[in-house]
């Protein structure tokens, strides 16, 4: 029973340090959920004393990845949806702890037997550690620079007044920029306060307000760095079979910048193309951005209250797809409803005046007057 104990209390403490090391994982999860997996590697006490210092290791890790990965399922049995895709993000950090941790515990186990104690411990604490700090000095990195929240802040025009400000829908507010937000602004474009506020020039007099500001977050990852992205979006890019704006079919794929807390801004046109302004293009994270709705008769006869677009974001890593896409956002406004009361009077006075029936022309009824007596 002795070897049982100090297989368990070893493997617990082995957890516990495999988790520091990670640099991303609860200790203190690892501490409450480390007394129920040490349980496991304890019950392979026996194998471990027999398969010897060379192969336990491995037979500890195999059980780690596989006590791990039976947690994910009770998650996705037992948890939510926001807990599945919580734990989903942090099964790669959850399966390094628990093989590192169980292979250090069966490394003890193994020479516990035939070894000093101290000499037994020392060796089960460095292969745990160098299991985590080692590959998680490296995931860390990756996700440091590829999975942290990106921004996007649209700034769309409006045909107004040089004194005049689009109007904002119902409840709508301004997004307010900081002030790196600004300065990279400044280097390409010009950036002026207006009478709506902050707007931006660019070298054809085209004027752009920030119409909104959307976070996304990959599935599970809560934290991180914030990577901004200021996109504009020129009033003259519309189908090009309609001149109607609320049945835009324009699409635009573009990167972003490298730097994880940095600004990169978004210029888009040139025939569907995008041009991104940023010291360094960070090619891992692709922005699609395209116009929702179809060309056809019915749609432009319908008259939809307001132009909206879907904006996706796509994240691969060095070594290929190991990230989910992110939640796509649809129904995002492109442009002020200022074009569309425009547009669609226009286009309906158009129609009214085309089906307007001319006046049938009638003879003109003669003056007959009584005959005087």
């Amino acid at each position: 029973m002795k070897n049982y104990g100090r297989t368990y209390w070893f493997t617990w403490g082995f957890l516990i340090l495999a988790a520091s090391f990670t640099g991303v994982a609860s200790v203190k999860g690892a501490f409450f959920g480390g007394m129920v997996a040490a349980i496991v590697s304890t019950l392979a006490t026996r194998p471990y004393e027999r398969l010897g210092a060379r192969f336990a290791p491995l037979l500890g890790a195999l059980l780690g990845v596989l006590w791990a990965i039976a947690k994910l399922y009770y998650v996705q049995w037992s948890g939510d949806a926001d807990d599945y895709a919580l734990a989903r993000w942090n099964i790669g950090t959850a399966i390094a702890i628990h093989a590192a941790g169980f292979a250090g515990g069966a490394l003890l186990a193994a020479l516990a037997a035939a070894q000093p104690l101290g000499r037994s411990i020392f060796a089960g604490a460095a292969l745990a550690a160098a299991m985590t700090a080692v590959p998680y000095g490296f995931i860390d990195w990756v996700d440091y620079r590829v999975a942290g929240p990106v921004e996007v802040v649209l700034f769309a025009s409006a045909p107004v007044l040089a004194n005049e400000a689009p109007q904002r829908r119902p409840g709508a507010e301004a997004p307010v920029l900081s002030p790196d937000e600004v300065k990279s602004l400044k280097e390409s474009l010009l950036v002026v306060e207006g009478p709506g506020g902050l707007e931006v020039l660019d070298d054809l007099g085209r004027r752009y307000w920030p119409l909104w500001r959307k976070r996304f977050n990959y599935p599970g990852n809560r934290g991180g760095p914030v990577r901004r992205v200021l996109v504009l979006m020129p009033p003259d890019e519309r189908s090009p079979e309609d001149a109607m704006p609320i049945a835009g079919v324009g699409k635009w794929n573009f990167v972003v910048g490298a730097d994880p807390k940095g600004v990169c801004v978004v210029r888009l046109g040139g025939e569907r193309g995008a041009v991104t302004t940023a010291p360094e293009l960070f090619k891992a994270i692709t922005l699609t951005l395209e116009q929702q709705g179809a060309t056809t008769a019915a749609a432009r006869a319908s008259y939809a209250p307001y132009q909206f677009c879907t904006i996706s974001v796509v994240r691969e890593s060095p070594f290929g797809q190991f990230y989910l896409p992110d939640p796509v956002k649809t129904g995002q406004p492109y442009a002020f409803d200022y074009d569309y009361t425009d547009v669609v009077r226009m286009a309906q006075a158009a129609e009214a005046k085309r089906n307007a029936v001319p006046p049938v022309a009638v003879p003109a009824v003669p003056d007959l007057k009584s005959p005087s007596k």
